[in-house]
């Protein structure tokens, strides 16, 4: 039997599956191609985002709570009416709660002398000199995070951690308008940092509070910056437009952003910046679920064109093969009578041809 001189070349199933695995590859590698551009740039705009969001609800949810101090002292300058403070003591206790948040709450007179406070703690003391009452004489005040002073002995457990506060005055007028005083409450800083390290847990984010020195008063875990971190955090643009990528000292990268004044409705300004800060690895997580979907629809998505590849086949490709198969056959002189192929034109085409030649080769052969 002659050897079949066109074996070493390609069949049509062969073209057509090569043709569509072809097509699949290039689709494929494009779409990765795509993919991995876009997906950096998305990426970061999503942490940009999200830091510049967190942080922004983070300082506003912590300024909200101590303004909800600032509407007691409020009230509390409003109950005092000149040298008439009775039951004002009780109203401080009520304030104060348990003490772990508000650790004094206290009335002196324009002389400096304390009349009245939670506790009765400092009454009689002088506080001419304290920050909270000097500027508290004047206006509504805020004060950054400081070292306990005079109340540093009262309150202070025996080899605890020093005392911290940050204040909140007022100044206090009888019925005329007369300056008579200025109330003032210490919020233990303590408890303001345990606040902003459950608020930054909460929203995935590390938080510094930065005063107008530039100085960390309060980090989330406790933990202050070391100066490497601290030249990164005064790096941070100013405002909310944007945050800025960096590596910090650990080798992780972090996107940061500054808010650039902690305040609500209002609460006299502590002049604190607010820093947010969200690990570049947050949404990896989500990307690689991302990728894992997108392989397995590629996957099912490769096993159902094969399997219509194999189905267009065998339906219009093979009763081509078959009509070659037999022009092959008639050609070498062999009685055989083509199938009728109708899956296509080209195939009834060829089919109803090779049916005519068939034909005549017998009407020629007859005679």
């Amino acid at each position: 039997m002659a050897e079949n001189p066109y074996r070493g070349l390609i069949t049509l199933p062969q073209a057509a599956y090569g043709f569509v695995a072809l097509s699949f590859l290039v689709l494929t590698l494009v779409t990765i191609a795509l993919f991995s551009a876009r997906s950096e740039s998305v990426l970061d705009d999503a942490l940009d985002s999200a830091v510049r969001k967190r942080t922004e609800a983070a300082a506003q949810d912590f300024a909200r709570t101590l303004h909800s101090d600032w509407a007691n002292l409020k009230h509390l300058s409003r109950m005092i009416d000149g040298s008439d403070i009775g039951g004002v003591g009780e109203v401080m206790a009520g304030i104060r709660g348990n003490g772990e948040r508000i650790s004094w709450i206290g009335y002196a007179g324009v002389d400096g002398i304390v009349r009245e406070a939670s506790d009765g703690l400092l009454v009689g003391a002088d506080v001419t000199e304290r920050p909270w009452f000097r500027n508290g004489l004047r206006s509504g005040f805020a004060g950054d995070v400081h070292d306990a002073v005079l109340l540093a002995k009262l309150l202070q457990p025996k080899g605890g951690d020093p005392l911290r506060f940050v204040d909140l005055a007022l100044p206090v007028t009888d019925g005329r308008g007369e300056l008579t005083g200025v109330v003032g409450i210490h919020i233990d800083a303590a408890w303001a940092e345990r606040f902003l390290t459950e608020t930054a847990e909460s929203l995935g984010v590390d938080l510094y509070l930065i005063n107008q020195s530039g100085e960390v008063v309060m980090a989330s875990g406790g933990q202050s910056p070391d100066e490497d971190e601290q030249k990164l955090l005064a790096a941070a643009r100013l405002g909310a437009e944007s945050a800025s990528r960096d590596e910090w000292p650990d080798g992780q990268q972090y996107f940061t952003t500054l808010v650039p004044d902690v305040s609500y409705a209002d609460l006299p300004s502590f002049g604190w910046r607010l820093a947010g800060r969200l690990d570049v690895q947050t949404f990896r997580p989500q990307i690689y679920t991302l990728v894992v979907s997108a392989m397995l629809a590629a996957a099912v998505a490769l096993g159902a064109l094969a399997a219509l590849t194999h189905l267009f086949v065998r339906i219009y490709i093979r009763p081509i093969g078959a009509l070659v198969e037999n022009a092959t056959q008639l050609a070498a002189g062999e009685a055989v009578y083509p199938r009728e192929r109708n899956a296509t034109r080209e195939a009834a085409q060829l089919s109803a041809a090779l049916a005519v030649l068939q034909a005549r080769r017998q009407k020629i052969s007859g005679y």
